[in-house]
C-alpha cells in the first residue's frame, strides 16, 4: 500500500510540473508570436529564460521521479542541455541573431535526439508524451538551423510556434498523467 501512495504522489508531482511548465511555455510562445516590437535581446532573453526553466524542470522531474529507471542519466542530460543553452542565451551580452539561431537549433536537435533515445526505456505512460516532444523539437531545431541567415522575425516565429506546440504537448501530458493518477487512486 505504501508503494501505491508513492506512485500517486509521483504522478501528482509530474502532473503539476507538466501543467506549470506547459502553461508558461504556451504563454511565452504566444508572446513571441504576437509581440510587434521584439529585438534580438528580448528574443534571446525570453528564449533563454524558458530553456533554463524547462531544463531546471526536467532536472527536478528526473531527480524526483525517474532516478530508479535505467534512463535517468539521459533525462538529466536533457535537462542540463536545456539549462546550459538557456543560461548562455540569457547572459550572453551582445548576442546576435546568428548566435540565437544556432544555440536554439542545436539545443532543440540535441534535446530531441536524447528524448528519442530515452523514450524506449521509459514506462509506457511516459512514452507518447516523450515521442511528441522529441519529434517536435527535432523538426523545429532543423527548421531553425536551416535558415542561419533568418531575420529576427522568422526566428521569433519559429521559436514561438515551437513553444506553443510544446506547451500544448505538456498540458496534454499533464492531462494524461491526471487520468493515470485517478486510475491508480481508484
Amino acid at each position: 500500500m505504501a508503494e501505491d501512495r508513492s506512485t500517486i504522489a509521483i504522478l501528482r508531482e509530474s502532473r503539476a510540473l507538466a501543467y506549470s511548465v506547459g502553461g508558461l511555455t504556451l504563454a511565452a510562445g504566444v508572446v513571441l508570436l504576437v509581440w510587434p516590437d521584439r529585438t534580438v535581446t528580448v528574443v534571446a532573453r525570453l528564449v533563454g529564460l524558458l530553456l533554463a526553466l524547462v531544463g531546471a524542470g526536467d532536472l527536478l522531474d528526473t531527480v524526483r521521479n525517474h532516478r530508479r529507471g535505467s534512463y535517468w542519466g539521459l533525462l538529466a542530460l536533457v535537462g542540463l542541455s536545456n539549462l546550459a543553452f538557456g543560461l548562455a542565451l540569457l547572459f550572453w551580452p551582445g548576442v546576435t541573431v546568428s548566435v540565437v539561431v544556432w544555440l536554439v537549433g542545436l539545443d532543440l536537435v540535441l534535446t530531441g535526439v536524447l528524448g528519442l533515445l530515452v523514450r524506449g526505456r521509459m514506462p509506457e505512460e511516459y512514452r507518447s508524451g516523450m515521442l511528441s516532444r522529441s519529434l517536435l523539437t527535432i523538426a523545429f531545431g532543423v527548421a531553425v538551423m536551416a535558415w542561419p541567415s533568418a531575420t529576427l522575425n522568422v526566428v521569433a516565429f519559429l521559436v514561438g510556434a515551437l513553444l506553443v506546440a510544446f506547451g500544448l504537448v505538456l498540458l496534454w501530458s499533464g492531462r494524461q498523467i491526471s487520468r493515470l493518477a485517478d486510475a491508480v487512486a481508484a
